[in-house]
């Protein structure tokens, strides 16, 4: 093997070290949003829950809260 060819063999194992390296990169970063979009859907459906609570007493609001619950209620329904 002359050192031409030895440079070529060098320089091609780097570069399939380094691609490597980046898939499992992306792999670890799509990992991520998966579970972070998991744990927004489980955050989601506990927020749901408190909301079905807390109608059962808005009749007990004071006006100014009422209007505010209202409000995030339409900000949290056009989220989600």
């Amino acid at each position: 093997m002359n050192l031409t060819e030895l440079i070529n063999a060098v320089a091609e194992a780097l570069k399939s070290l380094f691609d490597c390296a980046e898939n499992a990169k992306t792999r670890q970063s799509e990992t991520q949003i998966i579970k972070d979009k998991k744990r927004l859907k489980e955050a989601t459906n506990i927020a749901e829950e408190i909301f079905k609570i807390t109608d059962l007493y808005k009749s007990f609001f004071s006006k100014d809260d009422l209007s505010e619950y209202e409000s995030l209620m339409r900000k949290f329904d056009r989220k989600d």
